[in-house]
C-alpha cells in the first residue's frame, strides 16, 4: 500500500512540475523543502524523512533554510523568491506543539494549499513518524488538487500581473494512524540471540549466547546507536595436541557504537565498531608423564561488524550481523612447548538475534 501511495505522489508531483515548466520534462523534477529558521527538531527530522521519500521516487530535492523563524506565509514567500520555478513544500509546528501545518505552493499559479496535521494524543516519541507519514499522505492529496487547478487555468489569457496567491485552509479528518514498521519505538532496546565464534586455522567454532543493551542518544529514529554487548556461556571447543587435549571457553564484552545510515527503512543496514575485553579459559588433559593444567587469560579486544536489521512487528526487530574480533595479546593453546592453536587472530562471529524496544 505504501508503494502505491508513493507512486501516486510521484505521478502527481511530476505532472504538476512539468505543467509549470515544460523544459523540465527531460530532467528530474525539482522540489524545494522549506525548513523554518530555528525549527523544532521534530520538524527537521520529519522533513528529512519526506526528502527521503521524494528522492527515492527520483526527484531532485533541495532543502532551503529560511532566514528567520517568521510566520509560515512570509517564510514561504521569501523561499519562493529563492526557489525559482521549483515546487515549494513547507512544514511548520504550531506554537502549542499540538499540530503542524503542511504548505504546498504551485510555482506557476502561486496557489497555496495549507493542510493541518493534528498530533494531539500522540506520544512524544511518535511525533516525528506521525508528522512524516501524514505529511506524505496530505502532500499526495494537495499535489493532485493543485494539478487539477493548474490544468483548469492552463487556457491562454491576456498578459497580466501574476494572480494574487490563494490560500485554501483545509483540516482533514483524523485518519487512522499509519503503520510504520521501520521506526524504533524507544531510545532503549534489549537484544538476545545466539552466535557462532571461530578463529580460522585456530580454535574451533563455539556456539555462544549473545546479549546486548541498546541506547539511541539522538532519539528513537536517530542514525547513531550505542550498545553494551556480551557473548559467552556457550560450548567449549576441544583442541588436540601430541601430548594431550584441552577444552577452551571464550567470552567477551564490548562497548560499541553503531551507525544506521537509513534508519527509516524497514530493512536497514548497520555498521559498528567496539572496544572491550576477551576472556579465555583453558582446561588441559595431558598424557603421562605430563600433567594437565587450568589457565585463564584476559586480553584487550577490538571489533568491527556489519549487518542488517528488519522490523517485523511493532517493537520487535530481527538482526543478523557478522563481526571480526582481534585480541592483544591473542590467546595461545600450548602442549609443553608445542603451539596447538591460536585465538582471535582474528576471530569471526556470526549472530542472529531479536531486539525488543522498551
Amino acid at each position: 500500500m505504501r508503494f502505491a501511495r508513493a507512486q501516486a505522489l510521484a505521478g502527481a508531483l511530476t505532472l504538476l512540475l512539468c505543467s509549470a515548466s515544460p523544459a523540465a520534462s527531460g530532467e528530474p523534477a525539482r522540489v524545494v523543502l522549506v525548513r523554518p529558521g530555528a525549527a523544532d527538531p521534530s520538524i527537521s527530522e520529519a522533513l528529512i524523512r519526506i526528502r527521503g521519500e521524494l528522492v527515492a521516487d527520483g526527484f531532485d530535492v533541495e532543502v532551503l533554510d529560511a532566514q528567520s523563524a517568521s510566520a509560515p506565509r512570509p517564510t514561504m514567500d521569501d523561499a519562493g523568491q529563492q526557489a525559482g520555478s521549483a515546487a515549494l513544500i513547507g512544514l511548520f509546528l504550531a506554537p502549542d506543539g499540538q499540530a503542524a501545518e503542511l504548505w504546498v505552493v504551485d510555482p506557476r499559479t502561486h496557489e497555496t494549499l495549507v493542510r493541518r496535521i493534528d498530533t494531539r494524543g500522540e506520544a512524544r516519541e511518535h511525533i516525528v513518524e506521525v508528522l512524516a507519514v501524514r505529511a506524505v499522505e496530505l502532500l499526495r492529496a494537495s499535489l493532485l488538487e493543485l494539478l487539477m487547478s493548474s490544468q483548469r487555468s492552463a487556457a491562454p489569457a491576456p498578459a497580466a500581473a501574476p494572480p494574487p496567491s490563494k490560500v485554501s485552509q483545509q483540516v482533514p479528518r483524523q485518519a487512522e494512524r499509519p503503520r510504520v514498521y521501520a521506526s524504533r519505538r524507544s531510545m532503549w532496546g534489549v537484544e538476545l540471540g545466539g552466535g557462532l565464534l571461530a578463529t580460522p586455522g585456530g580454535i574451533g567454532p563455539a556456539l555462544l549466547l549473545v546479549a546486548r543493551l541498546r541506547f539511541s542518544p539522538l532519539g528513537p529514529s536517530g542514525p547513531l546507536e550505542a550498545r553494551l554487548s556480551f557473548a559467552g556461556l556457550g560450548t567449549a571447543p576441544r583442541v588436540v595436541g601430541p601430548q594431550g587435549s584441552a577444552t577452551v571457553q571464550q567470552r567477551f564484552g564490548l562497548v560499541e557504537l553503531a551507525a544506521l545510515p537509513w534508519p527509516e527503512l524497514r530493512l536497514r543496514p548497520r555498521f559498528s565498531v567496539g572496544l572491550g575485553a576477551l576472556h579465555v579459559a583453558v582446561d588441559g588433559e595431558a598424557s603421562w608423564p605430563y600433567r594437565g593444567v587450568h589457565s585463564a587469560q584476559w586480553a584487550f579486544a577490538a571489533d568491527a561488524g556489519a549487518g542488517v536489521e528488519l522490523g517485523i512487528v511493532k517493537r520487535l526487530d530481527v538482526v543478523a550481523e557478522a563481526h571480526a574480533l582481534v585480541a592483544h595479546p591473542y590467546p595461545v593453546v600450548r602442549f609443553v612447548e608445542t603451539e596447538a592453536a591460536r585465538g582471535a587472530r582474528p576471530a569471526l562471529l556470526g549472530s542472529l538475534s531479536l531486539v525488543g524496544w522498551l
